[in-house]
């Protein structure tokens, strides 16, 4: 990505903060969804090819591998297709997708995996190993390939109670995903539901671009080792309309996740929205209208020291959580944080020390929670600028912020508990908000924001900024976030142009009066 369309996707979210819209000519956006990439579907030709003309058998018992196999392959040798799995249950062992190839499961089919593969899968009718010890290839598997897709109505089964079980006796097992493709692009799977997975039920992997999931049912039990929803390990995905309860993160953004949107999901039991615990240069996530109902997290954010790295521009918005057991996680600890945040020392920086930055939870409701929410940085490297606005929170303990700088709430958010303080910080900036009762307070800083006014380029560049404006520019204030001023410019024209090498790099708002009576707000970074 050049220069030109980073300075573009940074400038787009930072007007979105403020309420500010803009336009790009490649990216979706408006004030609900900060960053959206077009996402681009899968190509298919026409063509079908039906599993049972090439042997397989509506059976409990048969393995039908080969056939299913079979008809795959004679899809991509006739320049690809759709394969169709007719109502029935078809058993079978891990299955190559071909590029071109749509594996169309159809209503009242069941593709069950074929029994966990104890003797390690050399006995007959069970899941056969990869050639080594305790090694199960993943069911359903593409690499490299473009244009796939897995459509219907049906069901893939994983059988995963007997792995599971192997699994808490012996965890050197490696367990098959029901679907996973490693650098494949223009991908899609829709409309299947997928459960009991013997480990995670969906992975789009490393390497790969441009995959959609949408209107999924992904279904396990909550005590499950393992079986996330969804996994991410590359660009450009849209995760629309699922309905996700499972053992694990009901999705998990990993290392390389970029422009993700997660919009219209359900999620029940599991761990979580997450992103990580492997997040090195994740970030530009948008999760927009989505409800939680009796996770043990909502919406967790989670990497370590060494695990971290580049992780920025985060917006959720319009969502309700419900009995969620801790509705905000973000952490620079993995898997767990110290005793209490003074026993830690600082370390040095690196490239893989997490950066958590510019996180915004927009018209966020919360009932119902034991914890109001966990914000833990690292002394060395805090967690910045995280904005909480209109976002309502009803809990039982306080909410913990330790090692966050510029935590903003505004437009009315509220913490409410049943004992204690609302907030608990420590090495903490905290604004807009009475700590220990957790009412609102006014940050002093004006949100009417006039249209047609660009601020650029935002991050600052060589420390020069630009600012049009549809009428007279009358005055320029630059705030802390805390609402400090720290320089102010007179002026009365509709553009002006400012050097700010003067001032520390951080975070400012901008606010603008204008010859026609209106005011402008919003946030530029100085890097």
């Amino acid at each position: 990505m050049n220069v030109k369309s980073t300075i573009w996707i940074t400038l787009l979210y930072i007007i979105n903060c403020a309420g500010l819209c803009a336009a790009s000519p490649d990216i979706e956006f408006n004030q609900q969804n900060a960053i959206q990439r077009t996402v681009t579907l899968p190509t298919i030709p026409v063509g079908t090819f039906l599993i049972t003309n090439y042997g397989a058998i509506n059976s409990t018992t048969v393995d039908n591998t080969s056939a299913i196999q079979q008809a795959i392959n004679a899809c991509s040798t006739a320049g690809g297709g759709t394969v169709v799995i007719p109502a029935g249950t078809y058993l079978s062992g891990p299955l190559s997708m071909k590029n071109k190839v749509n594996l169309q499961i159809s209503a009242g089919a069941v593709l069950k995996l074929l029994p966990y593969g104890s003797g390690n899968g050399t006995v007959a009718g069970t899941y056969p190993n990869s050639g080594t010890t305790n090694d199960y290839n993943d069911f359903i598997y593409g690499k490299n390939l473009n244009n796939i897709k897995i459509s219907g109505t049906g069901t893939i089964e994983g059988q995963g109670s007997d792995w599971w079980t192997a699994y808490k006796a012996n965890t050197s097992i490696s367990r098959p995903c029901l679907i996973r493709f490693d650098g494949c692009s223009y991908v899609e799977i829709t409309g299947i539901t997928l459960q009991n997975a013997p480990n995670v039920h969906i992975t789009i992997g490393k390497s790969g671009t441009n995959a959609t999931i949408s209107s999924v049912i992904i279904i396990s039990p909550s005590t499950s080792p393992n079986t996330d929803g969804i996994d991410t390990w590359s660009p450009y995905v849209n995760i629309l309309n699922c309905n996700i309860a499972c053992g694990d993160d009901n999705i998990a953004m990993d290392s390389g996740s970029q422009y993700i949107t997660v919009k219209n999901c359900t999620f029940g039991t599991g761990h979580g929205c997450s992103v990580g615990s492997y997040a090195a240069n994740v970030g530009n996530i948008v999760v927009d209208s989505c409800s939680f109902s009796k996770t043990t997290s909502g919406i967790r954010l989670k990497t370590a020291r060494d695990r971290g790295g580049v992780e920025q521009y985060f917006t959720y918005s319009n969502i309700t959580m419900s009995g969620v057991t801790t509705p905000f996680y973000i952490t620079s600890y993995y898997p767990k944080e110290p005793t209490s945040p003074g026993t830690d020392p600082a370390q040095a920086i690196t490239s893989t020390t997490p950066t958590w930055q510019h996180i915004n939870f927009q018209n966020i409701t919360v009932t119902g929670s034991n914890s109001a929410g966990i914000l833990w940085g690292l002394p060395e490297q805090s967690i910045t600028d995280v904005v909480f606005d209109n976002v309502k929170i009803s809990a039982t303990t306080s909410m913990k912020a330790y090692y966050v700088k510029d935590l903003v709430f505004k437009n009315g958010s509220t913490i409410t508990v049943n004992s204690g303080n609302a907030l608990l910080t420590y090495s903490t900036n905290a604004s807009g908000i009475n700590q220990t009762t957790g009412k609102a307070i006014s940050t002093g800083i004006s949100e009417n924001i006039a249209s047609q006014v660009n601020c650029f380029p935002n991050p600052v560049k060589e420390g020069k900024l630009s600012i049009t404006a549809p009428s007279n520019i009358l005055s320029v204030t630059f705030l802390s976030l805390q609402g400090s001023k720290v320089k102010e410019l007179i002026c009365d024209t509709p553009v002006i142009s400012t050097d700010l090498s003067d001032l520390p790099k951080g975070i400012y708002i901008v606010s603008l009066k204008l010859s026609d009576g209106n005011t402008s707000v919003q946030k530029v970074i100085i890097p």
